[in-house]
C-alpha cells in the first residue's frame, strides 16, 4: 500500500449526462499531463501523444473542452461538491421557486440579501458554515426577495426556510 496521500477523485459531468470519476494523482502517475500554452491554448500529453485543447472556463466548474472541430461541454464537481450532493444540497426543480431552504444543517455566517433585493441565477444570497466549512448558498433562479428568514449568527437545520421569493 502507498504512502502516498490520498486525493479525493472529481466528478466529470459530459454535456450528454455521462459521469467519471477522475483522480488526479492517479492521471499523474500514468503520466498524462495538461500543459498551458498561452491564453485558452492546451497541450495534453498521453501516451507519447501530444493533442492540442482549447479550454474554456465559465467557472471552477464548468468548462468547454474543445479538440479541432470538436467541444464538449464539462461540469467538474470536487469531493466537496459531491458531499453537498450526498447530504441534499443539489436542488433540481422543475418551475418557479418561491423558497431556498438549508441544504444542511450549519450556522448563518452571513447575509447578503435583502427583502426587495432582485437576484439573478447564481447570485450570492447567504454563507452557511457547515462541517467547518464555509458554503455560499446562491440563487437557483431569477427573482425578487420577500423575506430573510435567518440572520448572521443562527444556526439552521436541514430544510428550515432561508429566504423566500416574490
Amino acid at each position: 500500500m502507498s504512502d502516498a496521500p490520498r486525493t479525493p477523485p472529481y466528478l466529470v459531468t459530459l454535456d450528454d449526462g455521462a459521469r467519471y470519476p477522475v483522480n488526479p494523482a492517479m492521471v499523474a502517475e500514468e503520466g498524462t499531463r495538461l500543459v498551458h500554452i498561452h491564453g485558452k491554448r492546451y497541450v495534453l500529453l498521453r501516451n507519447g501523444r501530444a493533442t492540442s485543447l482549447v479550454i474554456n472556463a465559465a467557472d471552477r466548474r464548468s468548462l468547454e473542452v474543445s479538440h479541432g472541430s470538436h467541444t464538449v461541454s464539462v461540469t467538474v464537481s470536487d469531493h466537496r461538491d459531491q458531499l453537498l450532493s450526498e447530504l441534499g444540497a443539489e436542488q433540481r426543480h422543475a418551475g418557479k421557486e418561491q423558497q431556498i431552504l438549508a441544504p444542511m444543517p450549519g450556522l448563518v455566517v452571513g447575509v447578503s440579501v435583502r427583502p426587495g433585493d432582485t437576484v439573478q441565477k447564481g447570485s450570492p444570497l447567504l454563507i452557511l458554515e457547515a462541517m467547518k466549512m464555509e458554503n455560499e448558498i446562491k440563487a437557483h433562479f431569477d427573482g425578487v426577495v420577500s423575506a430573510v428568514r435567518v440572520r448572521s449568527g443562527e444556526p439552521v437545520t436541514k430544510g428550515a426556510v432561508l429566504i423566500e421569493f416574490e
